[in-house]
């Protein structure tokens, strides 16, 4: 995520030096740079995702569980092209551990679960949670990589888990019950009010804004049994 990080702010230095009349290509050509070595150093070709680094000394191994973030700001950072990105989605839906969300008023429609955001063990802070954001950015990315129904599942169930099922109804936090140590510790926390808030404007109803360029792009990403929806 850190090398998508930078390719992303590359190119965005360069269209701004387009912009401002100064030559973009330096920038250009650094992010060309990182994405080409993005994929020859970290992507898995068995996994169909990046991984989430390689080591820098002794056997310089390349470590494949990558976290959600290494999926979701990856994405966020355009790095994949739109095959790649629904790779990345495939790999996130078969590698991270799922928690069921149940209880008593979950509607039993289908089946509602959240990822942990990673499958390091053991458990340590702030590395393997359940946390609302690190969710809800990951529907978004799903809704980028167009699949769609998985995207809105997984967001209901965000939703459900902290929104409804929490011990503060209606909040949008951090943590939710599902964290098997921290439970809710940290549901004061705003982590999720931001990208809560793009996963349904960008992601559910498709509205992104690009005010350098003059341009309001429209893809809305309705869940396939949905006939109708107002923003």
């Amino acid at each position: 995520y850190a090398s998508a990080y930078n390719l992303y702010h590359n190119r965005m230095a360069a269209k701004l030096a387009k912009l401002l009349g100064h030559d973009a290509r330096p920038y250009e050509a650094e992010a060309d740079a990182i994405g080409n070595a993005m994929r020859h150093y970290l992507w898995q070709k068995e996994e169909g995702a990046f991984a989430e680094y390689k080591d820098l000394l002794g056997l310089q191994l390349v470590h494949p569980s990558a976290g959600l973030w290494s999926f979701y700001h990856t994405i966020d950072s355009d790095v994949p092209t739109p095959r790649e990105a629904w790779s990345m989605a495939s790999a996130v839906e078969r590698f991270n551990p799922r928690l069921p969300v149940t209880g008593p008023g979950v509607p039993a429609d289908r089946r509602y679960e959240m990822f942990s955001t990673t499958n390091w063990m053991p458990y340590s802070w702030t590395i393997n949670n359940v946390v609302m954001g690190e969710n809800l950015h990951t529907a978004l990315g799903f809704w980028q990589a167009g699949r769609v129904d998985a995207a809105y599942r997984l967001a209901k169930s965000s939703l459900l888990a902290s929104m409804y099922m929490g011990i503060s109804p209606g909040n949008v936090g951090s943590m939710n019950h599902l964290d098997v140590y921290r439970r809710e510790a940290q549901r004061d926390f705003a982590h999720g009010s931001g990208v809560m808030a793009r996963a349904i404007v960008e992601g559910l109803f498709g509205i992104e804004p690009d005010a350098l360029s003059g341009v309001l792009e429209l893809r809305p990403g309705l869940p396939s049994q949905w006939q109708r929806a107002t923003l």
